[in-house]
């Protein structure tokens, strides 16, 4: 019949502080004291986790809006933009890239 060997909070941190406190290896500390390795690896593991807390997160929701197409256009020539919609005038436009591409 197995002996329950649950230790206390209390009882895991003075484990702690005196395998912490001997300098010995976990291997032969636990040796020394009966402790198991495994236990011993899980309450530093856990001693670990209280004593650097992670920090909580906070998400806020970001909601994705996909852009309009617009049916405007821009040309940039240089410093220069040319605004291109429905109602800009086919022939002056033409006459202006014509002009742009002598020029440039």
């Amino acid at each position: 019949m197995k002996l329950n060997n649950r230790k206390t909070e209390i009882e895991k941190a003075e484990l702690i502080r005196s395998y912490r406190d001997s300098g010995k290896t976990k291997k032969a500390w636990c040796k020394e004291t009966g402790v198991g390795l495994s236990t011993l690896h899980r309450w530093l593991c856990q001693d670990k986790s209280l004593m650097n807390p992670q920090p909580l997160q906070n998400w806020i929701s970001v909601i994705s809006i996909a852009p309009v197409p617009s049916e405007d256009l821009e040309i940039h020539v240089g410093k220069c933009t040319i605004p291109i919609d429905r109602q800009t005038d086919l022939n002056l436009l033409a006459g202006v890239l014509k002009i742009l591409v002598e020029v440039c």
